[in-house]
């Protein structure tokens, strides 16, 4: 709306004061609608940078239009205007519509003004701009009237109709206990003898056992969009299981965000464990949902030494006699179970029963392999991993005499 030209010079001051807000408050008898352009709820921000600013991306909607229709008497009030808030303050940002030229909502003296146009429309934005979530409400006012529209505000994250909300992991090996990780039996040392005093760490630099996974929902038909940019916080339960970016794990934590893409699944990640070994409970949320329960992963530990102790050196012919013990230890030297092939050098010599037998924990005594002798020679037991050729774990000789 521009200003008549003036004629007399001394009025000039007074007509550009009087133009640099143009319109008149709204009658008490005036009457205002309010329509919210996004039908459903906004979302807050996930997470603020260090100025308070949401980092971006950010998911979808985050901000809406609002278009109030102004009247007086059942017609247009063009000119009108009302002064809008927010009630709480911290929920939503009030900013002018963005392709308005001549903005017909914004900042005045401290107030947000809306002035109606001559179809009596006024038109402004709302947007999180915090991580605030709640019921929020757009207040306007004039006169001494005002009228509210409520918003609802939702945590960064998938809204309660999302489905499917699961977490999918590669490369676990299914058996009667659930899916498992299973040892490498890459760092396992051999032994006849004292246990040393450090067997290393259970985070072995670029050994550590990881299995790439990702998250995935399926977005409510109503709004296929908002799964996008949806925030999901994996946390580790367990002290022997962390997450990290990189397969190698060299950079790990204990909690790790990750979005959700256009098609509901997130970037990979990946899940990290130590050699110790146990239980693997996760945490998996985002928004409004959690899977529950959690996701379990059970995890081997990883054996660190074996040893093969001959618990006599010389035997006679005769019958079956106990003539090795053979015991598992972990990186803490700890016992542990563990499966495992037996053989002699030579059957003739000496015979054992088992050709397998799975090894025994603590607290219960350690494993031990009864033998017969056969024939006078000398003769070692074998002992390597089920199924596996290596590391081949062998005993000192024993030898085996003719009985006096």
């Amino acid at each position: 709306m521009r200003c008549a030209a003036l004629g007399a010079s001394f009025l000039v001051p007074l007509a550009f004061s009087a133009c640099i807000e143009p319109g008149y408050p709204l009658a008490p008898s005036g009457q205002v609608d309010i329509r919210v352009h996004v039908a459903g709820s906004l979302f807050a921000a996930d997470t603020l940078d260090e100025a308070g600013k949401p980092v971006l991306p950010r998911q979808q909607p985050f901000q809406t239009g609002v278009t109030l229709f102004l009247a007086e008497g059942g017609a247009p009030a063009y000119g009108g205007f009302v002064t809008v808030r927010v009630d709480p303050p911290e929920a939503l940002v009030l900013e002018p519509y963005p392709d308005e030229t001549d903005p017909s909502c914004h900042e005045v003296e401290g107030a947000f003004r809306c002035t109606a146009s001559s179809e009596g429309y006024a038109r402004f934005v709302v947007a999180s701009q915090s991580d605030w979530s709640g019921e929020a409400a757009i207040i306007v006012s004039w006169a001494e009237q005002t009228k509210e529209e409520a918003i609802q505000i939702l945590p960064a994250g998938l809204p309660g109709t999302a489905t499917n909300f699961t977490m999918l992991v590669a490369g676990l090996d299914e058996s009667l206990d659930g899916a498992r990780v299973l040892p490498t039996f890459l760092a396992l040392k051999c032994t006849v003898g004292p246990l040393p005093d450090d067997l290393g760490s259970k985070w072995r630099p670029g050994a550590i056992r990881s299995r790439e996974a990702f998250v995935r929902a399926t977005p409510p038909s109503n709004a296929p969009g908002v799964v996008e940019n949806a925030p999901v916080i994996i946390e580790s339960l367990f002290s022997e299981a962390a997450l990290s970016t990189t397969s190698d794990c060299a950079d790990r934590k204990t909690r790790l965000r990750v979005l959700l893409g256009a098609t509901g699944e997130s970037e990979r990640f990946f899940l990290c464990f130590s050699d110790i070994g146990g239980e693997a409970d996760f945490a998996v949320t985002s928004g409004q949902k959690q899977i529950d329960p959690g996701p379990k992963v059970v995890v081997d530990p990883e054996p660190r030494l074996l040893r093969v102790r001959a618990l006599q050196s010389v035997v006679g012919l005769g019958e079956e006699v106990d003539l090795f013990e053979v015991s598992a230890f972990d990186v803490n030297r700890v016992r542990l179970v563990m499966p495992v092939d037996l053989r002699v050098d030579d059957d003739q010599l000496l015979g054992i029963d088992q050709a397998s037998v799975t090894l025994d924990k603590e607290p219960n005594p350690a494993t031990v392999i009864p033998a017969t002798p056969k024939s006078p020679g000398s003769v070692r037991l074998h002992v390597t991993p089920r199924l596996l050729s290596s590391p081949d774990c062998a005993s000192d000789p024993i030898s085996i005499v003719e009985a006096p």
